[in-house]
């Protein structure tokens, strides 16, 4: 080995594990060399060639810089953004080529600032380590040309060496900005493919497959772990490991979570022009809630058959799941007998214009989505695919197609915000959600909507046969 490439970075325990004053295991420290962290910090100078540190916090681009990261590393189990940011790269799971330079510009951005920090303290803790006064002499010299002022001060100034958490914050800076190059005009990812471009691909981004896909894959890790806890169900996982622990999250989203697994609502349907309001049921021998939910897909067309959808429906049921049980106590608590739920979103845009109303829904929508998605990683660290709202609208229809209970296809449409009981073959299946536990379909009572429910049927295609053995419209 060089004699330049001794690191105090690695500085584990005899099994390669770090640990904690708590005697918690830590993750091993990554070994970063001194000529690596000269390397780094040339890099981090690069990325302040248009605007230096100051010039981003006058500005408040380096507070949006920080929350950025901080949203990045909610996306990833291990809650760091660089490896979330890889990661991510590594599956192409951003939405724009926009999104993904804004990722990247952030995190060099922050990492940048870790390296210019902490590199000198670590250069000085490297120098001083050294026994021969050779060595001490020779690392000078490879810092010959970063020994300015500002360097020397802040060497002369470290009193203690790194801490390990700081040594930690150090390394993942240095490797991430050797990974990922500071790009200070922000064009490095222009042009590059992106979700929407893969998507028109078969074989491109696992995030493309659709919600009937991440439905049959979840259904399917519930069958294998059935047989080793037989009342397990994935939205009950869902539920009580990444929703409730979730330090980001308010009762509020929660409770919008709750009545989304719930009812199957569509996510626009939670803006702040229609909303959801649950009701307790007062006079129910079970804890029980009412959902009532104004449609989002509704036209102003006047005929016979006036809209797309359902202007507004109820849907009534005993709380008997873990989310159901959380938000009826969670109510009760509060002394509350009605709960409004819905999700603010900017009414004007930057010059003062107003917002459509089907903008807005529009944002609520992708809000939903993105926080959805991180919580989905979180509890299913596994899974290809990207875990959406929508996923849980059709697992509601697959419950309602799988069990034996009182409602009938008119319901399950009415619980959809459908008017037409022929809209539902897009939705769930009866056979991937069959005998699995955790039916949300099983705790509903009673549903009623604005308008009569049609019910067509064809010639050749008899309105008794069962939904499994019909054609699948794609």
């Amino acid at each position: 080995m060089n004699r330049i490439e001794r690191s105090p970075f690695a500085n584990d325990d005899a099994d390669g594990h770090e640990s904690g004053g708590d005697g918690a295991e830590r993750r091993p420290a990554v070994g970063i060399s001194f000529e690596q962290s000269i390397v780094a910090y040339d890099l981090a100078l690069q990325s302040t060639a248009l605007h230096s540190f100051e010039d981003l916090l006058q500005s408040g681009t380096l507070q949006k810089y920080e929350a950025r990261a901080a949203s990045m590393a909610r996306k990833h189990p291990s809650r760091n953004p660089f490896i979330s940011y890889l990661a991510m790269d590594a599956e192409g799971g951003w939405r724009s080529a926009n999104s993904r330079q804004s990722d990247r510009s952030a995190l060099t951005r922050m990492a940048a600032r870790d390296v210019l920090e902490l590199t000198p303290i670590y250069w000085r803790q490297v120098i001083t380590d050294q026994k021969s006064e050779g060595d001490q002499r020779y690392l000078i010299h490879c810092l010959k040309l970063h020994l300015d002022e500002d360097v020397r001060d802040r060497m002369a100034g470290a009193q203690e060496p790194l801490s390990s958490e700081e040594l930690h914050q150090l390394s993942d800076a240095i490797a991430f900005l050797l990974e990922i190059r500071p790009d200070p005009h922000h064009t490095a990812l222009r042009g590059r493919p992106t979700r929407k471009d893969n998507a028109r691909d078969p074989d491109a981004s696992r995030s493309s497959a659709s919600k009937k896909t991440v439905l049959f894959a979840l259904n399917q890790h519930q069958r294998r772990k059935a047989k080793a806890v037989p009342h397990y169900d994935w939205r009950s996982h869902f539920w009580t490991t990444a929703v409730i622990p979730d330090d980001h999250l308010d009762d509020h989203r929660r409770a919008c979570i709750a009545a989304l697994m719930l009812t199957g609502c569509r996510p626009s349907e939670f803006s702040d022009d229609l909303g959801v309001v649950v009701h307790k049921v007062i006079d129910s021998d079970h804890p029980s809630l009412r959902c009532e939910i104004l449609g989002a897909k509704v036209s102003d067309e006047i005929g016979p058959h006036a809209g797309k959808g359902q202007e507004w429906r109820t849907i009534e049921f005993m709380c008997r799941s873990v989310e159901a049980l959380w938000l009826f106590y969670h109510m009760s608590t509060k002394n509350q007998i009605c709960l409004a739920l819905d999700i603010a979103a900017k009414t004007h845009k930057q010059n003062g214009e107003m917002l459509m109303p089907n903008e807005r829904r529009r944002r609520v929508s992708v809000s939903l989505d993105k926080l959805v998605t991180r919580l989905g990683k979180i509890a299913f660290p596994g899974l290809r695919h990207h875990l959406t709202p929508y996923v849980f609208r059709h697992a509601l229809t697959s419950d309602f197609k799988a069990d034996a209970h009182a409602l009938e296809e008119g319901d399950l449409a009415a619980a959809l915000g459908h008017q037409s009981s022929r809209t539902q073959e897009h939705y769930g299946s009866a056979i991937t959600a069959r005998g699995l536990v955790g039916s949300r379909a099983l705790q509903i009572r009673e549903v009623r909507c604005s308008a009569p429910v049609r019910q067509p049927v064809r010639p050749g295609y008899a309105s008794s046969q069962s939904m499994e053995d019909r054609p699948e419209i794609t």
